[in-house]
């Protein structure tokens, strides 16, 4: 992923539910997915969640089915306060999230290898770090997930 296909998203929400509202409205007004997109991310959270309990600060990775993207892109959300998704693969616990990773990938092979390229940086103790360590600046962040993403490649 390059320059133009990561945008950050500061927000400042009190739940899951307005985090992806704003996500996802955003990609669609951006042409960057359908305009079905925000329902299905939502529909697709509250089936199967996916909040991870990294530390020191736990992620979320909503996403949906590639036929909803329109362009491949990913929106970072730090969160001014950590809001409760619920956690994937235990719909019953809860992780208190500050940063939302949400995808846009149209092509359905893609999408997996974006995942999985994601996930690879949440097992990364010293990128989990970095994000908790943030200076607020969007270009910063952008260097840091492109720099991690590329190293998983």
């Amino acid at each position: 992923m390059d320059n133009s296909e990561i945008q950050i998203m500061k927000l400042n929400v009190l739940t899951d539910q307005e985090a992806l509202k704003y996500m996802s409205d955003f990609l669609v007004f951006q042409g960057l997915a359908t305009k079905n997109f925000p329902e299905k991310i939502t529909e697709r959270e509250m089936e199967l969640p996916t909040g991870l309990p990294v530390q020191p600060c736990g992620v979320a990775v909503p996403h949906t089915d590639p036929e909803f993207a329109i362009k491949q892109s990913l929106l970072v959300a730090p969160l001014k306060h950590p809001v409760v998704f619920r956690q994937m693969g235990d719909y019953h616990k809860e992780v208190n999230v500050s940063f939302v990773f949400m995808l846009t990938v149209p092509e359905s092979g893609e999408h997996l290898t974006w995942l999985r390229k994601l996930f690879t940086c949440f097992e990364n103790e010293q990128f989990n770090q970095s994000l908790a360590d943030w200076d607020g600046r969007k270009a910063s962040l952008t260097k840091l997930i492109q720099r991690h993403m590329r190293t998983n490649e």
